[in-house]
């Protein structure tokens, strides 16, 4: 087994080498024009989210009010229905009876 003293040298390399070894990706030249996409979304981003989330908000209260209004128009026809057929039961049953 090899002494202690005998290891420091080369945990020194390898420490040295770690923190020598990392990698620094060039910077990319910076353009003087600047990007016109950039600009619109940065002036006019907040607007367009703010317009997006109304329409989007009005659109689902409006879908919510119809479905909430068409379910009550169902509601009415199917008791309009039951009441229908509950006359027509009555009548029948009483037919039944007299004969």
């Amino acid at each position: 087994m090899l002494p202690f003293r005998s290891l420091r040298p080369l945990l020194r390399r390898t420490v040295q080498a770690r923190t020598q070894a990392t990698y620094q990706a060039p910077t990319p030249p910076r353009s003087q024009q600047p990007n016109p996409h950039r600009n619109f979304y940065k002036q006019f981003g907040r607007p367009v989210i703010k317009n997006f989330l109304v329409a989007v908000m009005t659109y689902q209260v409006l879908y919510y009010s119809w479905m909430y209004l068409e379910a009550g128009e169902v509601q009415e026809q199917k008791g309009a229905e039951i009441k229908a057929l509950e006359g027509e039961i009555k009548g029948l049953s009483k037919a039944g009876k007299k004969t």
